[in-house]
C-alpha cells in the first residue's frame, strides 16, 4: 500500500510510505524520509510536465453484457470484499512461519469470527496475503536470497483451513502471493526475519523462478482441503490469485522505485515472472489470476498522465502464452485524485471505459474509512460502482494503518450488498454467462485408432451402425524404469528418487517414497493429458518395506478438475498389484495428473512404487 498525504495544495506535496516491517513481530512501521519526499514530488509532477490537458468526461452507462464485471462460475460479479493482509499484526505470518520467533499468526477462531462478521454484511471476497516479502514461507536454499525448497509444516494446512471456512460462510478467498517487500534489502534473524526481502534472484534467475514453481505453487494447488474432494488448486471458494502487490515500486524502468529497494528489476523481467505464475495457475488450476497494480497510472492506456498498461495480455503473453490475467486490479488513494486536467490515477474521477480497460477491473485497495478521496465510506462505493469497476476492496479488516478498517466501512458495505444483491451474491444472484468464466484448455487427446471402414452396403439394407472405436490394444505406461516422456514430477512434502534399485518388481529400477509430512504426495504431471477412452483403470505395484503405509489415490483432468479419492490397500512387506478402476475415479475422460497421497495423517516410511500404467 502506498498513501499520500494532502494539505492545501491541489497535486500531492509530501508522501508517507508505510512499510510493514513488523519488527518483533506485530509492529506496522511509518517511515517518512527525504528520498521519500522527493520520490512523491516527482511521481504527482512528471504527468503534468508531458501531458496536455484533458477534461475527464461523465461516466457512460454500464455495458449491458456486463463486460465491466468479474467472470466467474458462470457469472458475472463484482467483488465486495475487504483486504486482509495479515492478522493480529503476524505480516507474512498468517500461513508461513517466521522461525526466528515462533510467528505464526493464523487463527482459525478469529477467521471465523471475521468471516461471519463479512458474511452478514454481504461481503464475498477477500484478500489476503500469503507470502509478503517472504519471512514466514516459502522455505529457502540459503539465507540471503536462494532457490526455494519447500513450504513450512503451517502454511498448506492453514490455507486449507481457510478455504473450509470460506465455504461455510460463502466467502470467495482470492489471496495474494507476493509484494514488492520482497525486493527490499536482505534482512537476518534479528530485524525482520532471515528471509525477509533480499530476493530480486526470485524474479531474474530462471533456475530460482522454476524452483518457486515447482517447489511452493504447484505444491499448494495440488494440495487437497480436507473434509472435500477439492484442492486449493479447484476449490470453489478459492476466487483466484493476486501474483504481486504493487510491483511497479520494485521495476527499474517505470520511475517508481520505493526509496529503500537498493536492487530494483526491470520491467522485462517482472513482466516475465508474472506470465510465468499466471501461466502455472491456468495450466493447474480453474481459478482466475490478477495483478495488485499501485495506480491506474501502470494499468490504463488512456489515463491522465498514464505510462500505459504494462499488464495487458501483449505484455505478458509473449513470455508465457497463459500467461495474461483473468481481471486487472488497481489500487486507489486520495492522493490519486490529481488535477483533473493533466493527470489523474482515480477511479472516481476517470470511468472504467474511459480509462479504456479491456478487461474487468477491481479496485484492489481503497482507504475504508474513504480518506481523503472527497466521499463518504458509502458515496465511494457507489462512485466506483456507478464508473463500471468489476470491484472494490477496502483496506483493511483490521486497520493496519490508519487508513480505517471494517467498523469505518461495514454499514456502508452492507447497504451496497443489499441495493446490488443480484450482482454481489455469487451463490444466487449475476447475470449466467457460462462462456464467459476462463477455464483452462484441455489438453489434445492422445490418437485413437481409427475406425475400419465398413463394408459398403446397399441403398436398400437397413443401416449399419458406426462401428465402435476400438479399445487400446496395449497398456499406457506412466513409470517402468523412468518416467514416461512429457510426465514431470511434482511431488510435495516428500523425498522421491525414481531410480531405487533397493526393491523392484519390473525392470531394474522403481520409485522409492518418503512422506517428510502429513498429506505428501507422489504427484507426477504431464501437459499432454492421457484420453483415457478404451481404458479401464489405473494398476501399479506397491511395496510398504514393513511400514504398514496408509495411501490414497486420485487424478486430474486437463481442466483442473479432481476425481474422487480413492483409499488403497495398507501396504505390506511384500509386492502387491494394485487397481483402481477408472469409474471409481469418476471416469474421468482425460488424465493429466496421477497422485499417491498420505492417508495417515502423518509422516511415513519409505514404500516403493513401480510399473504404473492405465490398463485397457
Amino acid at each position: 500500500m502506498f498513501k499520500y498525504t494532502h494539505y492545501d495544495n491541489p497535486a500531492p506535496t509530501t508522501k508517507e510510505l508505510l512499510m510493514y516491517a513488523s519488527v518483533r513481530p506485530q509492529s506496522v512501521l511509518r517511515i517518512t524520509t527525504l528520498s521519500s519526499l522527493i520520490f512523491g514530488l516527482i511521481l504527482a509532477l512528471l504527468p503534468s510536465l508531458t501531458t496536455s490537458p484533458t477534461v475527464v468526461s461523465a461516466a457512460p452507462a454500464c455495458p449491458t453484457n456486463q463486460a465491466h464485471l468479474v467472470p466467474f462460475q458462470g457469472g458475472r460479479w463484482f467483488l465486495s470484499g475487504v483486504n486482509v493482509p495479515w492478522q493480529s499484526g503476524g505480516y507474512g505470518a498468517d500461513f508461513g512461519t517466521v522461525e526466528e520467533w515462533g510467528q505464526h499468526t493464523y487463527s482459525t477462531d478469529k477467521t471465523r469470527q471475521m468471516f461471519a462478521a463479512l458474511k452478514a454484511n454481504g461481503i464475498n471476497t477477500v484478500r489476503w496475503w500469503v507470502f509478503a516479502d517472504g519471512r514466514g514461507a516459502p522455505e529457502f536454499a540459503a539465507t540471503s536470497g536462494g532457490a526455494v525448497t519447500g513450504l513450512d509444516a503451517n502454511t498448506l494446512p492453514s490455507m486449507a483451513d481457510a478455504i473450509k471456512l470460506a465455504q461455510e460462510y460463502n466467502i470467495r478467498i482470492v489471496f495474494n502471493l507476493w509484494s514488492f517487500d520482497m525486493l527490499m534489502p536482505d534482512s537476518n534473524g534479528y530485524t525482520r526475519g532471515e528471509h525477509a526481502g533480499g530476493h530480486t534472484d526470485l524474479i531474474t534467475d530462471a533456475t530460482k523462478r522454476a524452483s518457486f514453481i515447482n517447489k511452493a505453487l504447484l505444491p499448494m494447488l495440488a494440495y487437497p482441503v480436507p473434509g472435500t474432494s477439492y484442492t486449493i488448486g479447484n476449490h470453489p471458494n478459492v476466487l483466484g490469485w493476486d501474483i504481486f502487490n504493487e510491483p511497479e515500486f520494485g521495476v527499474s524502468d517505470l520511475g517508481a522505485v520505493d526509496p529503500q529497494i537498493s536492487a530494483p528489476v526491470t520491467l522485462v523481467q517482472m513482466q516475465r515472472f508474472i506470465a510465468e505464475i499466471s501461466g502455472a495457475i491456468h495450466r493447474n488450476s480453474n481459478q482466475l489470476t490478477t495483478v495488485g497494480s499501485a495506480a491506474m497510472r501502470w494499468n490504463s492506456d488512456r489515463s491522465l498522465g498514464a505510462t500505459g498498461n504494462v499488464w495487458k495480455d501483449a505484455a505478458l503473453t509473449p513470455y508465457d502464452a497463459k500467461g495474461y490475467l483473468d481481471f486487472y486490479q488497481i489500487h486507489y488513494y486520495g492522493w490519486m485524485n490529481g488535477d483533473g486536467v493533466y493527470w489523474s490515477y482515480s477511479p472516481t474521477l476517470i470511468d472504467w471505459a474511459t480509462a479504456g480497460f479491456d478487461k474487468p477491473t477491481v479496485i484492489g485497495e481503497f482507504p475504508a474509512n474513504a480518506g481523503e478521496t472527497g466521499y463518504t465510506p458509502a458515496g465511494l462505493l457507489e462512485k466506483l460502482h456507478s464508473n463500471c469497476y468489476g470491484g472494490a476492496w477496502a483496506w483493511s479488516y483490521e486497520n493496519v494503518d490508519g487508513a480505517g478498517g471494517w467498523n469505518d466501512i461495514a454499514a456502508a458495505y452492507k447497504a451496497f450488498n443489499t441495493t446490488y444483491a443480484r450482482e454481489v451474491n455469487i451463490t444466487t444472484g449475476g447475470t449466467p454467462n457460462p462462456t464467459a468464466t476462463p477455464v483452462v484448455p484441455t489438453a489434445t487427446p492422445a490418437p485413437v485408432p481409427p475406425t475400419a471402414t465398413p463394408a459398403p452396403v446397399p441403398p436398400t439394407a437397413t443401416p449399419v451402425p458406426p462401428t465402435p472405436t476400438p479399445a487400446p490394444a496395449t497398456t499406457t505406461q506412466i513409470y517402468t524404469d523412468n518416467l514416461a516422456a512429457g510426465w514431470v514430477n511434482w511431488s510435495w512434502d516428500s523425498t522421491v528418487n525414481f531410480g531405487s534399485t533397493a526393491k523392484k518388481k519390473v525392470g531394474t529400477r522403481s520409485i522409492a517414497v518418503t512422506y517428510n509430512r502429513a498429506w505428501a504426495g507422489l504427484y507426477l504431471h504431464t501437459d499432454q493429458a492421457l484420453n483415457t477412452q478404451g481404458y479401464t483403470k489405473v494398476r501399479f505395484w506397491a511395496h510398504g518395506a514393513g511400514g504398514k503405509q496408509k495411501l490414497k489415490l486420485w487424478v486430474r483432468k486437463a481442466d483442473g478438475t479432481t476425481s474422487p479419492t480413492v483409499a488403497l490397500p495398507t501396504l505390506t512387506s511384500s509386492w502387491m498389484q494394485i487397481e483402481v478402476p477408472l469409474s471409481q475415479l469418476g471416469n474421468p475422460a482425460n488424465l493429466s495428473d496421477l497422485v499417491i497421497q498420505d492417508a495417515a495423517g502423518r509422516a511415513q516410511a519409505v514404500f516403493y512404487i513401480d510399473q504404473i500404467e492405465l490398463v485397457p
